[in-house]
C-alpha cells in the first residue's frame, strides 16, 4: 500500500516510489501472507492454491506440486489436495492458506487472524508448526489477532495497539 503522507521503506526500498510491477515483485518475493478471508483462487485446487507463491517465483511444476503436497500434509489436508475452495470448510480453507505460507521462505510475514476458523486441537498443532518455522527463519511477523494466547505462542515480544497507544510486552 502507499502512504497518504510521508514515506516508508521495505528492505531498503522506498515503497511509495515503486511501480505496480515492482510492488507485485516485492509482495511475491519478500512477504508471506495469511488472510482472514483466505484469498484462495476459486477455480484452483487446494494443491494449486498452496503452490501459488512458488508458481509466481518460477519454481518448476514438479517441485511446486511436491512442496505444496508436503505443506498440505502438515496442515492435515493430504486427502483434500484436489478439492476446490467451494468444496472445503472454513477451517480447511484456512489450512490451505497456512500451507501456502509454509512452503515459502518469505522475509516478512503478515498474519491476519490465521487461526480463527480452526478447532482448538488443530490450532494448537498449527501454532507449534508456525512457531518452529518462524524461530528457524528469524523473520519479522505482523500478527493481527484478538486472541492474546495465540500471539504469545508465536512470539518473543509483542506490540499491542490499544486506544491508539502502543504497548510493548516481552512474551518469553
Amino acid at each position: 500500500d502507499t502512504p497518504t503522507s510521508g514515506s516508508y521503506f521495505f528492505d531498503g526500498t522506498e515503497v511509495s516510489c515503486c511501480s505496480e510491477n515492482m510492488l507485485s515483485q516485492i509482495r511475491n518475493e519478500k512477504i508471506g501472507f495469511v488472510f482472514q478471508n483466505f484469498n484462495l483462487l476459486p477455480r484452483q485446487s487446494a494443491l494449486e492454491n498452496a503452490a501459488l507463491p512458488l508458481l509466481y517465483a518460477g519454481v518448476k511444476p514438479k517441485v511446486r506440486r511436491e512442496r505444496a503436497r508436503e505443506a498440505l500434509e502438515k496442515v492435515g489436508l493430504a486427502d483434500r489436495v484436489s478439492f476446490l475452495p467451494t468444496q472445503l470448510s472454513g477451517g480447511q480453507k484456512q489450512r490451505v492458506a497456512l500451507a501456502r505460507l509454509l512452503i515459502y521462505n518469505a522475509e516478512a510475514i503478515l498474519l491476519d487472524e490465521p487461526f480463527s476458523a480452526l478447532d482448538e486441537d488443530l490450532k494448537d498443532e498449527l501454532l507449534k508448526e508456525m512457531k518452529t518455522k518462524l524461530d528457524a527463519y528469524h523473520r519479522p511477523v505482523v500478527f493481527v489477532s484478538h486472541n492474546k494466547d495465540e500471539i504469545i505462542a508465536l512470539s518473543h515480544e509483542m506490540y499491542i495497539i490499544k486506544n491508539g497507544e502502543m504497548i510493548h510486552e516481552k512474551t518469553s
